[in-house]
């Protein structure tokens, strides 16, 4: 093993990790925690469940993301916490 030996495979690697980044697309990367992070933020809690019929007395039916159930509510008491 010599010096040039491992300089060159250390300039491979290294043009070899640069080309990949170059060359891969925003999309095809892995998203980071702040990325996760954000997208949590722009979720809402309660999701409407757009199968459900409105009960006679105004109650709509909708999928609490924190607690995983279905909730009946009325669409003016419909907190985003």
């Amino acid at each position: 093993m010599s010096l040039a030996g491992v300089g060159n495979a250390a300039a491979g690697a290294l043009a070899v990790n640069l080309i990949e980044k170059v060359l891969t697309p925003p999309a095809s990367k892995p998203a980071t925690k702040a990325d996760i992070e954000r997208i949590e933020s722009k979720l809402a809690r309660y999701h409407l469940v757009k199968g459900q019929p409105t009960s006679p007395d105004g109650y709509l039916t909708y999928f609490d993301l924190e607690t995983n159930s279905l909730v009946r509510m009325l669409p003016d008491n419909l907190t985003t916490e």
